[in-house]
């Protein structure tokens, strides 16, 4: 059956060669996908062929399997260390009813791409999921990861637990967040879908810009000798390169595919911080050949920005109307209304003085802007004002009167630099050789080993504090200090009543394929006893851009490393609020000087979780959230406190 599966393979990457290279790169994205895809898809054929002729693995030989993987997955003998197969997540094989896909829920993100791998492997339903990566946008996709779903382990997770040489990359690689992937891992902890982070809550900084761009027939017309689209397109490339690192870019077009076809809108690069060079290909891509659906266009647009927290611009070029009976004025009134601040700006393209009216009312109705130009010069001149418009901030609104802020009083504060705790601790599951006070103003707690994560009844080393929580709104705040060592550091501040019924904030690491990085949930957690408890997560990947942002480019992989020593040496302030029924999670953390920023004390909160009765004792927790036994993680607590606020 292999044989089978390798022979239809092949067919397909040839027919998918072929495919590609008909009609040139009509989006970006999808073409570097397909390759992904076909990266595997090879990969999985060589394996299979291997293991079909009896000899030695793929995955036992450096050199054959640099051509497919990261250089730290290509090392002699790592199947043979690992006593099982990744690739057919299982000693043995069988293999039938293959199927190489996208991954449908996250097939790509700032550069990285998913692939899922489905088949039965001696009848048994198979999932896997492969993470890859390129040196350079552009350069070949390489595997930097292999997640066995069914069986709940990765590649990498059992590399580097195995003492098999792994070490993540110096940042000179892409990849995908696989934390969501990985076993036992809080958001499975939580009952949560991979893929489905909720985010802070908070608006972002910077804004985002769409560019729809004009691929009716019309376009081909000249001005001076040069197609009215050949000037749009090195416009807008030479512009796209000069945008602000805070301006996230997508592109759209219309009547570029299909003569006579009122539905051929197309949104080729959703908005989003595409890695550089990625938009130019798309761009390109745009052949005028059909008709003018404007108002479809922009009834579309919404669909290409990821979320309503930013300042939204829509900038349209069109060098003629409406043609498909659409009311654009009306599209763009609708528009406008949708988002934090969104604006339609116009670029019209060669119009007439009456033409350019009916344009007009676009952006009026839209809060945007209209430019004309006559010739290419003008055309130039009027698309970068308007992005220079998009660029500049909304007339502010007046500021509400501030809210006086409340008072905090000191409810409790433990600084740990007596002799002994206070009295009013309690410590369940006490192992007495893990932890230590040393008089200095910190508590020194160790973790290790299995059963060792917050929810676990037989957790080790819980502390909490037998004082009734006080009256109104407080703060429940925890000052500590960890390094990264093992990727599955946690630490964990709550409300308790037992493991199975508590809410609190979790500060906690992950390794990725370009190295260490660290998340904030607000978790809250009930259950019966004895049944398996419910749990509500609202979760903030901190390096995902609250903090720093894509972290799997070399300057930003240092600063990331900077932050996570300084929360080695200075620590973090994790706080648990309660706001009347509502309660959030916050992380305060110093931040080192980057780029043009200087260092800063950088908070972040999340969502919030009502909850109409209130109950448990304040606790904190240090442990590691991985079901296995990674290594040993050491924890420096140096303050707790409960600040009642009036």
């Amino acid at each position: 059956m292999i044989k089978d599966l390798i022979h239809k393979t092949s067919s397909f990457l040839v027919i998918s060669a072929l495919s590609l290279g008909i009609g040139g790169v009509a989006h970006a994205q999808e073409a570097e996908m397909d390759r992904a895809v076909q990266m595997v898809r090879l990969f999985f054929a060589d394996h299979s062929t291997r293991f079909i002729a009896g000899d030695e693995p793929l995955l036992n030989q450096a050199k054959a399997a640099e051509k497919y993987m990261v250089d730290d997955l290509a090392i002699d003998g790592l199947q043979g260390q690992l006593g099982a197969d990744p690739v057919f997540c299982g000693q043995d094989a069988e293999i039938a009813d293959l199927q190489i896909m996208p991954d449908p829920e996250l097939p790509m993100l700032r550069g990285a791409a998913q692939v899922r791998v489905n088949f039965t492997n001696f009848g048994r339903p198979t999932s896997t999921l492969y993470t890859l990566v390129q040196w350079k946008p552009g350069e070949e996709w390489q595997i930097s990861d292999i997640y066995c779903e069914t069986d709940n382990w990765s590649l990498v997770q059992t590399m580097r637990e195995m003492g098999i040489s792994y070490a993540p990359n110096d940042g000179t690689e892409t990849t995908l967040n696989m934390a969501d992937a990985q076993m036992d891992d809080p958001d499975e902890q939580v009952g949560m879908e991979q893929g489905d982070l909720p985010g802070n809550g908070q608006q972002g900084e910077g804004s985002d810009l769409l560019f729809i761009l004009d691929g009716s027939g019309s376009m081909w017309g000249q001005i001076d000798g040069v197609a009215k689209i050949t000037t749009a397109k090195q416009a807008l490339k030479g512009l796209v390169g000069d945008l602000p690192s805070t301006t996230r870019v997508g592109l759209m077009a219309y009547g570029h595919r299909r003569e006579g076809d009122c539905a051929d809108t197309e949104i080729l690069m959703p908005v989003a911080d595409h890695a550089s060079g990625q938009m130019g290909p798309a761009i390109d891509g745009v052949s005028p050949r059909g008709k003018t659906p404007i108002a479809g266009a922009l009834a579309e647009a919404a669909g290409a920005f990821p979320s309503a927290d930013r300042r939204a611009n829509i900038l349209l070029i069109s060098d003629g109307l409406e043609t498909c009976g659409g009311d654009p004025c009306a599209a763009a009134a609708d528009l406008a209304t949708q988002g934090v601040d969104t604006r339609v700006h116009v670029v019209g393209f060669d119009l007439s003085e009456e033409e350019g009216q009916a344009l007009q009312c676009i952006a009026d109705n839209g809060n945007g802007n209209y430019y004309a130009a006559a010739n290419a010069d003008e055309f130039v001149d009027a698309v970068e004002q308007a992005v220079a418009d998009t660029e500049a901030p909304a007339e502010p609104e007046p500021a509400p009167a501030p809210e006086p802020e409340p008072v905090a009083n000191k409810y409790f504060e433990e600084n740990f630099d007596g002799p002994a705790l206070d009295a009013a601790w309690s410590i369940e599951q006490e192992l007495a050789d893990a932890k230590a006070l040393n008089g200095a103003g910190e508590i020194f707690v160790s973790a290790f080993g299995r059963n060792n994560f917050y929810d676990h009844a037989e957790a080790q080393n819980r502390y909490i504090l037998d004082k009734p929580l006080p009256e109104g709104d407080f703060d429940l705040t925890m000052q500590v200090r960890f390094p990264i060592q093992t990727g599955s550091e946690h630490a964990w501040l709550s409300l308790y009543d037992n493991a199975a019924n508590q809410i609190g904030a979790l500060l906690w690491a992950e390794w990725k394929g370009c190295g260490r990085s660290i998340n904030l949930s607000l978790i809250k957690v009930a259950g019966a006893e004895g049944e398996k408890p419910e749990k509500t997560q609202f979760k903030s990947v901190l390096f995902d851009g609250p903090v720093i942002d894509n972290i799997c480019s070399a300057g930003p992989r240092a600063d990331a490393d900077k932050i996570l020593q300084m929360l080695a040496e200075e620590g973090a302030k994790l706080t648990l609020k309660r706001r009347g029924r509502k309660l959030t999670a916050s992380v305060t953390l110093n931040v080192p000087a980057m780029g043009d920023n200087p260092a800063q004390s950088v908070t972040v909160e999340s969502e919030e979780i009502t909850s109409l009765r209130l109950s448990g004792q304040p606790s904190f927790f240090l442990g590691q959230w991985n079901g296995g036994a990674p290594g040993e993680s050491h924890y420096f607590v140096d303050q707790f406190a409960i600040e009642q606020l009036q």
